[in-house]
């Protein structure tokens, strides 16, 4: 028989598809801290840049970076910045800060965030007032605007190979047992139509 059949169903494994998770965000006092200990990296790193600018460079690149203006130094600041957060959450999961206070960042269905999302995420981390948006937000949700806009959540580290969230209930799910919102639930669902 002829292997190439163009008839025959693909042969390709089906996965389901991932679960969307109800997760608790861990609390604004870790996150503070997080963010100044990471804020101490930050400047650590801007210094061993300069270190090594200057080592590369010597007298000349000592006396530019000396003469550098603000709006440069806004740029330089701002691509260490982008570059320590990006390359840790997405590489790892977490930064320095969060490796010490034990939390990590997780996407909504509870993996790490990957490079994408991770950069997303420190973007946003720029814009104006984002700081405060996490400790303006509700007490029960504890997530900024970097936090929102790349779905991401700040969480204790899991022990054990625990989940970080519990699954959410969908419609489907809550209605999979044949009840009609505001039906009777002695109804079959035929009655109820």
């Amino acid at each position: 028989m002829n292997e190439y059949d163009p008839y025959r169903a693909p042969g390709a494994a089906l996965t389901l598809p991932l679960e969307r998770l109800d997760i608790e965000s861990t609390s604004k006092v870790r996150r503070f801290f997080n963010w100044l200990i990471d804020k101490l990296m930050t400047f650590v790193v801007g210094g061993m840049v300069g270190v090594a600018i200057v080592l590369a460079g010597g007298d000349e690149a000592a006396s530019r970076l000396e003469n550098m203006g603000r709006l440069s130094e806004w740029a330089l600041g701002a691509l260490i910045f982008t570059v320590y957060y990006a390359f840790m959450e997405g590489a790892f999961g977490f930064t320095v800060g969060k490796l010490v206070t034990g939390t990590r960042v997780v996407d909504e269905y509870g993996r790490p965030p990957g490079f994408a999302r991770a950069l997303l995420r420190t973007l946003c981390r720029l814009i104006p007032f984002n700081a405060l948006s996490v400790l303006m937000s509700d007490d029960a949700v504890r997530r900024g605007w970097h936090d929102s806009l790349a779905r991401c959540y700040v969480v204790r580290r899991p022990r054990d190979g625990r989940p970080v969230g519990v699954a959410r209930r969908s419609l489907h799910a809550h209605f999979a047992n044949g009840m009609v919102p505001g039906g009777d639930p002695e109804l079959p669902r035929a009655a109820a139509e």
